[in-house]
Formats: C-alpha cells, structure tokens, sequence
C-alpha cells in the first residue's frame, strides 16, 4: 500500500502539471483566435474601404465623362452658332454683291439709253441741217432761174 501512496503525489504533481499546460495551450489557442479575428475583420474593413474607394473612383470618372460630353456638346454647337453666322454673313454678302451688279446694269441701261438719244438728236440735226441745205440750194436756183 505504501507503494501507491508514494506514488500519488508524483501523479498529483503530473496532472497539475497537465491541467496547468491545457489551460496554457487554451490560452493561446483562444490568444490565436482572437488574433485570426481581428485579422479578419481588419481584412474585411480593409476590403470595404478599397471597395468604397472603386466606388467613388467610378463615381469621379463618371463625371468627368458627363462633363466631358457636356464639354463637348457645348463645343459643337458654338461651332453650329458660328458655321450659321458665317452662312449668313456669306448670303448677306452674295445679295449686297447681286444689288451692287443690279445697279450697275442698271446705270449701264441708263447710259445706253442716253448715248442712243444724244446720236437720234445728232442724225435728226444732220437731217434738217442737209434738208435745210437743200431748200437753199433749190431756193438759189429758182432765184438765178427768176
């Protein structure tokens, strides 16, 4: 019996031990845990912040696109304003020119018109001037007939 009874405080002493080590390990393990927790949500928060980020990238290059179309848009149509200005300065130009032309032929018109009365008068004067002649011719010789 003594035998056994020497033997129980060395197996007291062992489980002791055993007890003292699992609650070590336990520790640790739980240590681990926690670890492999925050480690985790600091992945998830770091996954949320990077997604957030995307987001708000898209968002940007989404606007910059509307502004850049708006740009454009705006681009195109002083380019329309001023195509149309052009056109019509061009017209106004082309009618002023056709009036210009118009006048023109017209003082032309005017011009003949005058140059052909001025050479009627001229032939009507040679005429009665030849017709006067004649008369005084016709005259002289009735006279040296008389």
């Amino acid at each position: 019996m003594s035998g056994t009874e020497t033997e129980e405080p060395s197996t007291s002493g062992d489980v002791q031990e055993q007890d003292e080590q699992e609650k070590q390990e336990e520790e640790e393990q739980e240590e681990q845990e926690e670890q492999e927790e925050q480690e985790e949500e600091e992945q998830q928060e770091e996954q949320e912040e990077q997604e957030e980020r995307e987001e708000q990238d898209e968002e940007e290059q989404e606007e910059q696109e509307e502004q850049q179309e708006e740009h454009e848009e705006e681009e195109q149509q002083e380019e329309e304003e001023q195509q149309e200005e052009q056109e019509e300065e061009e017209q106004q130009e082309e009618q002023e020119e056709q009036e210009e032309r118009e006048e023109q032929d017209e003082e032309e018109q005017e011009e003949q018109e005058e140059q052909q009365e001025e050479h009627e008068e001229e032939e009507q004067q040679e005429e009665e001037e030849q017709q006067e002649e004649q008369e005084e011719e016709e005259e002289e010789q009735t006279d040296s007939r008389g």
